[in-house]
């Protein structure tokens, strides 16, 4: 290799073979965190720079600026840090303590907004207006917008999954985040086999998807209260919710049972894959990833540290797009509690 940015992409697929019990589709996990920063968001943000830097959006002198909630942050300054870009991360102040401390090894400089995971909208908010001082001197790469976040999935991982699963899957499940996995990956796998199914995954604290619900909630990564405009819903066979409970409990057994040492969130598309399983039985294979390692949760729940959040007392209106979307689509989809 002659940059590390080579070392991103083609993680391994795993089978489960202990948490799962004895339903019928095997189970299969894809561990992200074999990637450089530990993530999935690895392969979006080289692919984004790459693609930017190719159309001359991105140029030396320009400041990257994005937000997050922790590991596209991460990935973020990784890649600005190969490239040589200065880097600002902004995102919720509650996030663990972790993700900050190693986006400021990556160099990059941290801007922190009221609240947690599902005050998003806050963070999104502030960037605009630190844009706004200088347009021409910052490049946004917006992961929750940007469509070459959906091609790099729909590039790498979907290839991967069909490959490394020799086509036999029933179902791929992911939790619901910028929506670049699910839309990428999804669009991938059903163009090979439209009988695969896609499933979200949502907090059931912050259910958006299945019940219109916002709320605050402890899975990092995940269920920021919209639907971002990278998030095809019209692929979706349905939507499986789990609580934080239930994440934390799973990733704990991941680790303990499987050798698995993964983040809240993977917890989360676990159990989720689980709750598939049992209503399917008939499916040959369900998917999921292994979003990221668990070694950024030490000062979390996960890791048995009681982690409070501020959470600001604010009005959070739904946004038009997240309406019109629901409107047209939830009432197809199946919903797994």
């Amino acid at each position: 290799m002659t940059s590390i940015a080579q070392a991103v992409g083609r993680t391994p697929l795993v089978k489960l073979g202990r948490v799962t019990g004895d339903v019928g589709p095997a189970i299969y996990v894809k561990l992200e965190w074999y990637g450089p920063t530990g993530s999935l968001k690895d392969r979006i943000y080289l692919h984004m720079f790459e693609r930017a830097e190719g159309r001359g959006e991105l140029r030396p002198g320009m400041r990257v600026l994005e937000c997050s909630t922790g590991n596209a942050g991460i990935a973020c300054a990784f890649v600005a840090a190969v490239k040589g870009y200065a880097c600002t991360i902004v995102m919720p102040e509650g996030m663990s303590d972790e993700r900050k401390k190693i986006m400021r090894a990556y160099g990059a400089d941290l801007v922190f907004t009221p609240g947690g995971e599902s005050d998003v909208d806050l963070s999104l908010r502030r960037l605009e207006e630190i844009r706004a001082g200088d347009p021409p001197g910052y490049w946004v790469p917006g992961q929750f917008g940007n469509a070459d976040n959906i091609e790099a999935h729909y590039r790498t991982t979907g290839p991967e999954i069909w490959e490394q699963c020799g086509g036999l899957l029933g179902a791929f499940i992911a939790a619901q985040g910028s929506g670049g996995t699910l839309t990428g990956v999804g669009r991938y796998l059903r163009e090979r086999d439209d009988r695969i199914r896609l499933y979200a995954v949502e907090p059931d604290e912050c259910a958006l998807l299945a019940r219109r619900a916002w709320g605050p909630h402890g899975i990092e990564g995940i269920g920021d209260g919209f639907i971002p405009d990278n998030l095809d819903v019209s692929l979706l066979a349905g939507v499986i919710t789990t609580t934080t409970a239930e994440s934390l409990a799973m990733a704990r057994r991941l680790a303990a049972e499987e050798g698995i040492f993964c983040g809240i969130s993977t917890g989360c598309n676990i159990a989720a894959a689980l709750k598939l399983a049992r209503r399917h039985p008939e499916l040959p294979a369900i998917v999921t990833m292994a979003n990221d390692t668990g070694q950024r949760y030490f000062t979390t729940p996960l890791c048995g540290e009681d982690k409070r959040v501020e959470i600001p007392q604010r009005e959070h209106p739904m946004d038009a797009r997240t309406r019109r979307e629901l409107d047209r689509y939830q009432s197809k989809w199946e919903i797994l509690t």
